[in-house]
Formats: C-alpha cells, sequence, structure tokens
C-alpha cells in the first residue's frame, strides 16, 4: 500500500471513529440532546455545513475521478483482455497503480463526504424534532384536564 493510501486510510479512520463516538452519544444521551439550546445544535449544524461547502470543489473533483475511472475500466473490460496483463510493460503496471490508488482516493474523499452529510442529517433531524415536539406541548396542555 502507497504511503498516500496508507495516511487516507488513517484519515477516514480517524473520522469515523469520531462520527461512531458521537453517534454513541446521541443513542445514549437522546433526551439530554433534546435539551440542548436550540442555538447550540443550530451552531453544530452551521460547523457542519460549512465543512461540506468547503469541500464541495473536492468531493465534485473525486465524482469526476470515480466516473472517468469507472467508465476507463469498463471501456478496457468491453476491448478484451488489458493490455498491461498481456505485455508485461512496467510503465503499463505503474500506470494501472497509480490510477488505480486516484480512484481509492477519490472513494475515500467521498466517504468522508458521505458521513459530513449523515451527520448534517442527524443534525437537521433533531431540531426537527425538537421543533416539532415544542409545537405538540402547547397542544396537549392547551387540551388537558
Amino acid at each position: 500500500m502507497s504511503e498516500r493510501i496508507g495516511r487516507l486510510c488513517d484519515e477516514l479512520r480517524i473520522k469515523l471513529h469520531g462520527m461512531d463516538r458521537r453517534l454513541e452519544a446521541l443513542k445514549s444521551n437522546g433526551a439530554a440532546i433534546f435539551d440542548q439550546s436550540q442555538e447550540a445544535l443550530e451552531s453544530q449544524l452551521d460547523r457542519v455545513e460549512q465543512r461540506i461547502y468547503d469541500n464541495r470543489v473536492t468531493v465534485e473533483a473525486a465524482n469526476v475521478r470515480v466516473k472517468t475511472w469507472l467508465a476507463e475500466r469498463k471501456a478496457g473490460s468491453i476491448a478484451g483482455r488489458d493490455l498491461w496483463t498481456e505485455r508485461h510493460k512496467t510503465h503499463l503496471l505503474e500506470a494501472r497503480a497509480d490510477d488505480a490508488e486516484a480512484y481509492a482516493i477519490a472513494v475515500f474523499e467521498l466517504a468522508a463526504a458521505a458521513a459530513d452529510e449523515a451527520a448534517l442529517a442527524v443534525l437537521q433531524a433533531i431540531l426537527a424534532r425538537t421543533d416539532a415536539d415544542a409545537a405538540i406541548l402547547p397542544e396537549i396542555e392547551s387540551h388537558g384536564p
């Protein structure tokens, strides 16, 4: 594995571990998270939205790289057996390895972006539930005994 891929694996592992910790905290402190002030939740939401916005160019480029790699793989499989396997030319093998690493890097970038999108969705769900609960409480109190 190349050093660059190794670093990306470590970065993704750290990001996923952090996300796992945050999700466990949400599950174990479900009631507490709903009691947080709306301002605190909206602040978290703003930070995640900003991170997604800041990474949009990287994500768009990663999508292009993934689509390109997949199209090239499909074209290669349609054309028959890849030339690199028939000729065993070092430069062709290196180019294939470089392309595969670029694809892996792009997929890692998309996975990291998906983790941010998931965090954003959870925060939006919490805020929506908080709003719904706040709207229901006055109705319950007005229809009380």
